[in-house]
């Protein structure tokens, strides 16, 4: 394992518009990236990228699972001046949005439009509003978006129709040695950490444990492709791999930050969509102790949900955890993460690989 390959597959998945339901560029790429590091490598109906890597017996067959798409948008109205009306895919955090850049994919729905079109998300200026406007969140139902165009018909030509999907747009840095920041953190991390482990796996002809893949479609959405691939790959056990929340900010109680960063990936005990199997739970922390992989747990605040929350209850139920890197303003247009904790969480997946017995 190397860094240098872990940030250039993490920039290019961070830098590629995939949101729910539009998850192909992406998507092609982890495909291309992981073809010869699996027996088999298909994407389903619904969307999903879907892979396994035999081992020397059946079972267990360990499910890895990191969801593609990222948080976006729907254009739901151009009008007569070419000003975009919006509806989120996704949880956005809307005190984020006025002001940001967005890319817009036409190809996404027609193949034969152009390439993707940039524009700014606006509102009424402030110096229009009154004091108690300023004080209030714009909502995504009253914000616009600007692509520079003075007509419906002039937005139409670029492609810019009712239900072409868009995000905002913010580039991959790395701020110091260990932090990075870049839109869609959640989840092209859990991606990025899923095709590391499967090189870590092929360069220690590990053939230990079965071990399937999904790169899962509409997590942000309602885990959709999480139940479907699950019920296809047949696993005996899953961890689903994720960012999640830090707060470890000024003015935060420590109480109130469920992860912090550098502190290691976090395991997760329990959340809205599921409580992480003990089983799953000891051992992951068994491996970190073991090990010495810097780990944490995430505080047990009971909101959110991943893709475990529906593995978990897929056929005749898995064994399911999560592992997650901490990441500062999740769910907004740009996050922050630190190199170390991706790197740690590698190490504790694979490690949970050789040492899961079922």
């Amino acid at each position: 394992m190397t860094i240098d390959r872990i940030l250039k597959t993490l920039e290019e998945l961070s830098e590629a518009i995939g949101v729910s339901g539009f998850e192909k560029p992406p998507r092609d790429m982890i495909q291309e990236e992981i073809k010869d590091l699996v027996d088999k490598a298909w994407v389903d109906p619904l969307g999903n990228l879907l892979a396994i890597r035999k081992g020397e017996t059946k079972h267990p067959r360990i499910l890895l699972d990191a969801h593609v798409d990222e948080i976006g948008f729907i254009i739901t109205h151009v009008d007569k001046r070419g000003f975009l009306r919006i509806a989120p895919l996704g949880g956005w955090d809307p005190r984020t949005l006025p002001g940001q850049r967005v890319i817009i994919q036409p190809h996404a729905i027609k193949e034969k439009y152009p390439p993707p079109v940039f524009g700014v998300i606006t509102a009424m200026p402030p110096h229009l509003t009154s004091p108690e406007q300023r004080r209030k969140v714009i909502q995504i139902e009253e914000l616009l978006v600007d692509i520079g165009v003075t007509s419906f018909d002039e937005a139409k030509e670029k492609g810019v129709v009712m239900g072409v999907p868009l995000t905002v747009w913010q580039p991959f840095m790395r701020l110091s040695d260990d932090s990075l920041t870049g839109k869609a953190f959640d989840d092209r991390v859990g991606c990025t950490i899923l095709v590391e482990t499967l090189r870590r796996l092929e360069e220690a002809k590990n053939r230990q444990a079965t071990v399937v893949f999904n790169f899962a479609m509409a997590e942000e959405v309602g885990a959709r492709g999480a139940r479907t691939g699950a019920y296809t790959l047949e696993p005996d056990v899953a961890l689903a791999l994720e960012c999640t929340t830090a707060a470890d900010i000024p003015d935060v109680p420590d109480h109130k930050s469920p992860t912090r960063l550098g502190e290691g990936p976090a395991i997760t005990l329990a959340d809205r969509s599921m409580i992480a199997h003990p089983k799953v739970v000891s051992t992951l922390q068994r491996v970190g102790e073991k090990e010495k992989i810097r780990h944490q747990v995430k505080k047990p605040i009971i909101t959110g949900g991943t893709d475990a929350g529906q593995i978990h209850v897929t056929r005749g139920g898995v064994p399911s955890g999560v592992v997650s890197v901490p990441s500062r303003n999740i769910h907004s247009a740009v996050s922050v993460i630190r190199l170390s904790d991706m790197v740690a969480a590698v190490d504790l997946v694979y490690g949970f690989i050789q040492t899961w017995k079922e």
